[in-house]
């Protein structure tokens, strides 16, 4: 089977060079711009789309369906990824134009989507037509589902909850889901692999404040904004409590060997560390995300000119909810720390999806993978501060395996998602390729 870097990375280009960027607004999708990413990836693999069952689900979700020989007991596999990608911002800061997917002379692919999450399309399909070219059959059924509104955290229209209840509608349940994130890296010389078993809730929530307003010469004690920024004050310095949980206990001790000085000494045994690592958390923003539900007060409102007191003054938070933590839990707060006079209202959001088992055929499989391609890796479970379109399938998914990893292999070379400049190493592609052709080989008969 040959791996060819060349093609590789022209299906990922043609990908890229479709701006297929989500909008917050269902009315907005520019749905011209995905069927256009649905007519190249019918084009780039022929084989993929004369074997799968190719459905339209919403505005243009892609359900892609093989039937198996039935022949192994395993429930079938959901691949997941987004074909959509976030704003790709100033284009005079971009190195190359952020949709012309330009490789340059050092081998690094540059555009919007590149990593997120296109090149998990390319390295699932790639994989997949090679599979086929080369006469594999699966002997469970597969399934490969790509949403087109991610980046706006699904919002109203979510396409993976349309898929979603498609699927359960059909009684379709899984043994194993696999979504972007993870990968491979090195850490002082040392290769580690991440498997992500969780991800925090998410929430936007808008804090108002209304006054009668008026004329700035002639201003009260407090405005509408300086109340909003008291109150503001109130959440940064009343945070919810921070807390130790089973997938994070899991992930500093696999973190311990890799992280150097004292820390590393808290990381062997977090439980007993745990008052040390508090306070740590405090100030250090990783070990927060990773022990708290966090708040973050990201954008602002008042009047709309410098002379004019405000009549309404608000600002926009967003959270993420530690897994064990609800939606209701983090408005007790609010309720609990602001003043009466502030007006709370829920934007969107979502509770954490549940924790995936690290004990399953699905988690050793991604283990012996990693260690059969990289002998001596350190394979580690983590929790993702950010969310993915796999939180939609958790519940058809009995053996509680829903996991976030790619065969990525992170540097430098490879970064940049949500930034401008998003780039991806070439070089990288065809190991990401051979990632899920083992996977989809080792399937049928993991243990």
């Amino acid at each position: 089977m040959k791996y060819d870097k060349e093609l590789f990375a022209k299906h990922l280009q043609g990908m890229v060079q479709i701006p297929t960027v989500s909008s917050a607004d269902p009315e907005k999708t520019r749905v011209e711009e995905f069927l256009k990413l649905h007519a190249y990836l019918e084009e780039a693999y022929p084989l993929v789309h004369k074997t799968f069952t190719r459905e339209i689900i919403g505005k243009c979700g892609l359900l892609y369906t093989w039937k198996g020989t039935g022949k192994s007991d395993k429930l079938p596999l959901l691949m997941t990824a987004h074909q959509d990608v976030v704003p790709e911002g100033d284009h005079s800061m971009w190195k190359y134009p952020p949709f012309s997917a330009h490789v340059d002379e050092d081998g690094i692919l540059w555009g919007r989507g590149c990593t997120d999450s296109k090149c998990n399309m390319q390295a699932y399909l790639d994989a997949l037509e090679l599979l086929i070219a080369d006469g594999f059959v699966p002997d469970y059924d597969l399934y490969l589902a790509f949403g087109y509104n991610e980046e706006i955290m699904g919002g109203p229209g979510a396409a993976c909850q349309i898929m979603h209840d498609e699927l359960k509608e059909r009684g379709i349940e899984f043994g194993m889901v696999i979504d972007e994130c993870g990968g491979i890296s090195e850490i002082d010389g040392k290769l580690v692999a991440t498997i992500v078993t969780c991800e925090k809730g998410y929430a936007d929530y808008e804090f108002s404040v209304e006054d009668a307003g008026g004329h700035s010469a002639f201003p009260p004690v407090h405005t509408a904004l300086g109340k909003i920024g008291h109150a503001v004050w109130q959440l940064e310095n009343n945070r919810m409590e921070a807390r130790l949980t089973a997938p994070v206990i899991a992930e500093m001790k696999a973190l311990a060997p890799f992280t150097p000085g004292h820390l590393g000494e808290l990381y062997k045994d977090p439980e007993a560390n745990w008052e040390e690592l508090k306070t740590l958390a405090e100030t250090d923003k990783k070990i927060n995300q990773m022990v708290r539900t966090t708040t973050a007060a990201t954008m602002a409102s008042g009047s709309d000119q410098a002379n004019i007191l405000p009549e309404r003054a608000a600002v926009v938070t967003n959270s993420r909810l530690l897994p064990g933590e609800t939606l209701e839990d983090l408005e007790a707060h609010f309720a609990k720390v602001l003043p009466e006079e502030v007006k709370v209202r829920r934007i969107k959001g979502h509770n954490p999806p549940a924790i995936s088992t690290t004990d399953s055929y699905g988690y050793r499989l991604l283990t012996d993978i990693f260690t059969e391609k990289y002998p001596g890796i350190t394979v580690m479970p983590s929790m993702l501060a950010g969310g993915t379109d796999s939180r939609y399938y958790c519940d058809l998914t009995p053996t509680k395996s829903v996991y976030r990893v790619t065969g990525i292999f992170h540097s430098d070379r490879t970064a940049g998602a949500h930034q401008v400049n998003e780039h991806i190493d070439c070089n990288m592609i065809p190991d990401n390729v051979d990632f899920y052709v083992r996977l989809f080989k080792g399937y049928a008969d993991a243990r």
